[in-house]
């Protein structure tokens, strides 16, 4: 075994240059795949941190007392991976009142929240915009405040509940409470979250002045029923309950791995405090839906990634060809000599191992490098993940090595020692040849995507606490077998189309250069369709990896500009657009293109709560985008139209009108939240439209109204919300509208902050990584395909070229003959790429539809990459021709012409 290897090394020394090409393509290969495993890696680190940034309150445990509250919490608190754990009380108020300079002024019912001291520190449910939290003081949020036009420093009047004696409360502070659905839902550990309608008025109390003198006055609730959690936004009485914040440095690697550190947290922590407290988990329902986006990712890098390392192991076969006979002459000497197969394939494998080493280690050096320089600030690289990397380059270099030596030399271990020095006999035709395996690929594929086009599919995440993604292989089965079936068809064809053409172009007898060059390729037809196989796969590869890309990303900002609402969107507590102005100040800023107003609420269909919005028709379709697919049964234009004749007009979303049997005309009953008086109340809409996406709306259920009639049945004292076309660039825009609205409390957003927020869903999982490591690769694959061709015919027409140069023919007359292939080899390619990796970007778009929210109308082309690639691809082949020619013009000719 040690000589083997001593064998091995020297002979790869002998031809430094051959075994430095062979090390270079498989780093390439296996670079490519180490990429992607370190960007999975950063990726799924980017959507945990993503998905528990997005929790405002982890874990929220209903308990029966005060008593039971503190006696828990610090209980909670010490256990390893507890960031915060505070005792908490929820609780409803009858109504507030407020004497100004201008009279009494009342407010409606609402809800209290009461917190110890230190409590914002990590828990991140409400922020101040004033003052602060003080003993025997209460806090209000912005809009109660507003209402009572109190500030700190003032005193209000709070009612517990009807029938008692109002409490006289100083004012110490003014916040925006963030949070309001999930600090109120009620909480059934059973059930699970169950966010609530915001109250309509918030305060909040130090816990210690909540319990000496509001709990009494209230009664205690425990833990929500099954019913109570069907009715969310309503407080019976004082919930107290323990609130947990989980320490995020807990929380690691992928998402599913991150929620299953959750749950055992959780468990390990209720079972420590055995029937005290169980847990409400907020967390465990962000990380399971970020679970589900992750399999997602996973799928779309595998399908993007794994075909281009793929060919990229091709050309490592193709770079052993290059000296294939001269291994097989080596080999079959050995042979000669009493070498056994076993020791041959021991050799082969020695090689391949050294090879596969230096260039594993080479490839995820390069795939390193490529994943600081093209996604700067990646994070998630943790040691297991960089060895797993190391290993998996080594491992893919090693068997890309091997397989290509084998193929390559595969006659030196079977048959006869003199058929192995004389070259392979020709094989007898594969099975998969007699039986049309390629055709048949071929058919399916295209029948398949017929289907896909035309039935559509969806993919779905199993909702239970360990997310697998149900994908059918029918899904797969279109681009996976147009792969297989163009590939096994190119490789059926050996050239014969090239034979034919060129044949017929050069005639039946030779007697002109162009003529000579003509014959020589059709002879060679096989060698170019070679090269075409690989060369045009890998230009295909590159296509489609660029045109996906472009469409993914194009999709991305629509999809962006629908979650957000507008290119800029502000939004303030109830009343204070109107009240202050803002929508007048910020339409006469600089880079402000456009403004409407909208009116964020919430309404029962049934039992059924669902976002509604209010919306001034003349303005809206000015200020945010508005596509006719976003409608059925009219154009945009058509549909608000209607809307705006109809002053009790509503716009329901497609899936209500399903649910609930409704049709256009269709009088719709709807439980909305008076704000005056703080409960709810009928209110009567008339169905005139059928609505499937709108700006700022969720994908499921939804309506819109006409704010103006929305408000004279709630009582909202105006828009909460202001959309914002900008005219420029929507960041500055966005600081511009921030600084005027800073001292009214406004939260001010722009769609490149949305778009960075929502690449960690499932409609916008960030591709841009990938896709420019990929596009990089291609790029160089492309380039040193063109090298790697030329230096194979070369090594393949040694003794051709050099007799050729000895009978007197020029140096450039012999170049011409391996520029002719490649010529021949780089058109047919880039003709194969247009159409091949145009095909396969419009099946993965159809396949992957349900990730485009809306669907695309049309595949972007990324002009500028596309360009790059057919521009490398052929400066790789002028570098190659330029080389061959001097290589030529080198070769030692009486050596060459004495070789067997």
């Amino acid at each position: 075994m040690i000589a083997l290897a001593r064998f091995a090394i020297a002979g790869l020394l002998r031809a430094p240059l051959r075994a430095f090409v062979r090390v270079l393509v498989l780093a390439a290969s296996s670079a490519l795949l180490g990429a992607m495993v370190l960007f999975v890696g950063h990726s799924l680190h980017t959507m945990t941190a993503s998905a528990v940034r997005s929790v405002p309150l982890d874990w929220q445990g209903p308990v029966t007392t005060a008593a039971a509250a503190k006696r828990v919490a610090p209980g909670v608190a010490q256990q390893p991976g507890i960031q915060e754990a505070v005792p908490v009380a929820t609780a409803p108020f009858a109504g507030t009142s407020h004497t100004a300079a201008v009279g009494t002024i009342r407010a409606g019912a609402g809800a209290l929240l009461a917190v110890p001291p230190g409590y914002t520190s990590h828990i991140q449910t409400f922020r101040f915009l004033r003052g602060s939290m003080k003993p025997g003081a209460i806090v209000l949020d912005q809009q109660l405040a507003a209402t009572l036009q109190a500030q700190p420093g003032d005193t209000i009047s709070l009612m517990p509940r009807q029938g008692v004696k109002p409490l006289r409360l100083p004012v110490s502070g003014i916040a925006i409470v963030t949070a309001p659905d999930v600090l109120f839902q009620p909480l059934n550990p059973l059930s699970g979250p169950a966010p609530a309608q915001p109250p309509a008025n918030v305060a909040v109390l130090p816990l210690a002045t909540f319990e000496r003198r509001v709990a009494p006055l209230l009664r205690s609730v425990g833990a929500a029923t099954p019913s109570a959690a069907a009715v969310p936004g309503t407080l019976a009485g004082t919930q107290w309950q323990v609130q947990v914040q989980v320490d995020p440095r807990a929380l690691t690697g992928s998402p599913a791995h991150a929620l299953g550190a959750a749950t055992h947290l959780r468990n390990r922590v209720e079972r420590s405090l055995p029937g005290q407290v169980q847990f409400v988990d907020n967390l465990a329902d962000g990380l399971n839906s970020a679970a589900g986006d992750a399999l997602y990712a996973e799928t779309l890098y595998i399908l993007l990634a794994v075909p281009g390392a793929l060919v990229a192991l091709g050309l490592a076969y193709l770079a052993a060809l290059g000296t294939v006979d001269r291994d097989r002459r080596d080999l079959a000497l050995l042979r000669a000599r009493g070498a056994a197969r076993r020791s041959l394939l021991a050799l082969a494998a020695f090689e391949s191992a050294v090879v596969g080493v230096l260039a594993g280690l080479i490839g995820a050096g390069v795939a390193l490098a490529a994943l600081k320089l093209l996604v700067p600030h990646a994070v998630g690289l943790s040691g297991a993940l960089i060895g797993a990397t190391f290993g998996v380059c080594i491992a893919i270099a090693f068997v890309g090595a091997l397989v290509a030596r084998m193929g390559a030399s595969a006659a030196a271990f079977r048959g006869a020692v003199a058929e192995a020095r004389t070259g392979a006999k020709r094989p007898r035709t594969p099975l998969w040849q007699r039986l049309y395996v390629d055709v048949a690929a071929l058919v399916v594929s295209g029948l398949v995507y017929w289907l896909t086009a035309r039935n559509g599919f969806s993919a779905v995440v199993s909702p239970d606490s360990n997310p697998t993604l149900s994908l059918s292989v029918y899904m797969f089965l279109a681009p996976a077998l147009l792969w297989l079936g163009v590939a096994l068809l190119l490789v059926r064809l050996r050239g014969s189309v090239f034979a034919w053409l060129t044949a017929r172009a050069a005639g039946k007898r030779a007697s002109t250069l162009r003529g000579f060059l003509l014959a020589s390729a059709s002879r060679r037809a096989a060698a170019v369709n070679r090269g075409l196989l690989l060369v045009g796969l890998l230009l295909a590869f590159g296509v489609e990896l660029g045109i996906f890309s472009a469409t993914y990303d194009q999709q991305v900002r629509i999809d962006a500009q629908l979650t957000l609402g507008a290119d800029v969107v502000a939004t303030a507590p109830p009343g204070v657009i109107s009240s202050h102005g803002l929508e007048r100040r910020v339409a006469r800023l600089p880079g402000v293109a456009a403004t409407t107003p909208v009116d964020h609420t919430y309404a029962y269909v049934g039992p059924d709560l669902q976002d509604t919005f209010g919306i001034d028709t003349p303005t809206v379709g000015k200020a945010t985008g508005l596509r006719d697919s976003y409608f059925l049964g009219g154009t945009a234009a058509q549909t608000i139209g209607r809307l705006q004749r109809t002053r009790d007009g509503i716009l329901v979303s497609k899936e209500t009108i399903t649910d609930y049997s409704l049709g256009v005309g269709d009088l719709l009953k709807l439980r909305v939240l008076d704000k005056n008086t703080g409960r709810f109340h009928v209110a009567l809409f008339h169905v005139v439209g059928i609505v499937q996406e709108f700006p700022s709306a969720p994908r499921d259920s939804f309506m819109v109204a006409n704010r103006p009639y929305l408000q004279s049945v709630t009582h909202d004292p105006g828009p909460n919300v202001l959309f914002i076309k900008a005219n420029g660039d929507p960041i500055t825009v966005a600081h511009r509208v921030a600084a005027a609205t800073r001292q009214d409390g406004a939260i001010v957003k722009n769609i490149r902050q949305q778009t960075a927020q929502t690449v960690s869903s499932i409609t916008t999982v960030d591709l841009s990584g990938i896709s420019r490591i990929e596009e990089a690769f291609a790029i160089g694959l492309a380039a040193a395909a063109m090298i790697l061709l030329v230096a194979v015919g070369m090594a393949e027409r040694r003794q051709e070229l050099a007799t050729m140069a000895a009978v007197g023919a020029s140096t450039r007359e012999v170049a011409a003959f391996l520029w002719t292939e490649v010529a021949l080899v780089l058109v047919a390619g880039l003709a194969l790429a247009a159409f091949l990796g145009w095909l396969l970007a419009e099946m993965l778009v159809a396949l992957l539809q349900h990730v485009f929210d809306p669907p695309p109308d049309h595949l972007a082309a990324p002009w500028l990459f596309l360009g790059s690639l057919a521009g490398a691809t052929v400066v790789g082949a002028l570098l190659a021709a330029f080389a061959a020619r001097r290589g030529i013009a080198r070769l030692p000719l009486g050596a060459i012409l004495r070789e067997e």
